[in-house]
């Protein structure tokens, strides 16, 4: 019986056994075997097993289909023969060795026609290999593809890394820091600020900044009407340019900075708003797009949520801290407790006592 090896020799692999007839691959559900990897077409090759031997053909995939190395279009195959499906590397062999993976679905009891099994990808999407240097004209996130779709699927493969990077318990102001640095990495901004509402004075004051490398002697000033706004009204704020902007037309930091672009998202919880974000830039070439306050609304709801389990976390901690400190002085003040018990119930203790009792009674008669 003929099988197709997923990912062979790594931690990854799989075995998948060939049914007699057509086996299709690709991304799509309705395949035979479902490859979800991006250099994988929705429908990708066949392979074709009959008594005369197993034949793999391209369906006019995007990244082609290789046997050994060598691009093929139809090809027979051969024990050991290694088969990438554009970056996806298989393997065909006719028998398994006893050390092989038992293949998937030969538990026959637990499958059924309507059950597949899908391996997941087995590169993690890195943001070096997501964002490019530059933005396009059109947006400032910094995306390397510059197909609609795969701009989309790319947003969402960003967003799930930086919720990712944002799950390790840093302390809360290296997280705010990460924040602004995943910010920098993803977006083409000059400026950008958090702000976190104070839980006494319930106003907002600015945790973190951070400036764009070259903009030496800018003094990192945002207009507190825009934030405020944000803050108050749970909406997210952008304009093209405030110093026109008639709800901001009075804001000093505005007009002194010549603030030309500038976007505020708030910083939302499931219970309230703990803070916003806002970024600006200085240029007037550059012009934010209902896209871009968009993504940065999604990347500020996964802050949200980063800070808030960072401060619960950190809370918690200092509590327990504070709980192991009142317990260690309760069980010092028990340890001297016992120890003078000790040292009065000791005989020699006695009897200073009643030697020290005899000589207060001396005194007192004379």
């Amino acid at each position: 019986m003929p099988y197709l090896i997923y990912a062979p020799d790594t931690p990854n692999e799989r075995v998948y056994e060939l049914k007699q007839g057509f086996n299709t691959l690709g991304r799509k559900i309705d395949n035979t075997i479902v490859l979800l990897e991006e250099t994988v077409s929705r429908y990708h090759a066949q392979i074709h097993v009959s008594s005369n031997g197993v034949m793999i053909k391209d369906c006019g995939s995007r990244n082609h289909t290789f046997v050994n190395q060598v691009k093929v279009t139809v090809s027979q195959l051969r024990d050991g023969d290694a088969i990438a499906c554009g970056q996806l590397q298989l393997r065909f062999v006719h028998s398994l060795k006893k050390s092989q993976s038992k293949p998937v679905g030969d538990n026959k009891e637990l499958l059924s026609d309507n059950l597949k099994q899908i391996p997941l990808p087995q590169n993690e999407a890195q943001l070096q290999n997501l964002v490019a240097q530059k933005p396009s004209d059109d947006s400032i996130i910094k995306l390397k593809s510059r197909n609609i779709q795969q701009q989309t699927v790319n947003k969402l493969k960003i967003l799930l890394e930086v919720s990712k990077q944002l799950c390790s318990p840093d302390e809360p102001e290296q997280l705010l820091q990460k924040i602004l640095d995943l910010l920098f990495q993803i977006m083409s901004i000059d400026h950008a600020v958090i702000l976190l509402v104070d839980e006494k004075s319930q106003q907002l004051e600015p945790k973190a900044t951070k400036l764009r490398d070259d903009l030496v002697g800018y003094q990192q000033l945002y207009s507190h009407k825009i934030v405020n706004l944000a803050y108050e009204s749970g909406d997210a704020i952008i304009t093209q340019d405030a110093r026109c902007d008639q709800r901001f037309n009075d804001s000093f930091s505005v007009v002194r900075e010549a603030i030309q672009n500038c976007m505020c998202v708030p910083l939302k919880t499931y219970t309230q708003v703990i803070g916003v974000l806002y970024v600006d830039n200085l240029s007037p070439c550059v012009s934010y797009t209902d896209e871009d306050l968009e993504f940065l609304s999604a990347l500020a709801n996964q802050a949200a949520a980063a800070i808030h389990m960072s401060r619960e976390f950190y809370k918690r901690e200092q509590k327990l801290k504070q709980e192991v400190l009142e317990l260690k002085i309760q069980i010092d003040q028990a340890k001297k407790e016992s120890d003078i018990a000790e040292i009065v119930n000791l005989d020699y203790f006695q009897r200073l006592q009643q030697y020290a009792e005899q000589f207060r009674n001396k005194d007192n008669l004379t």
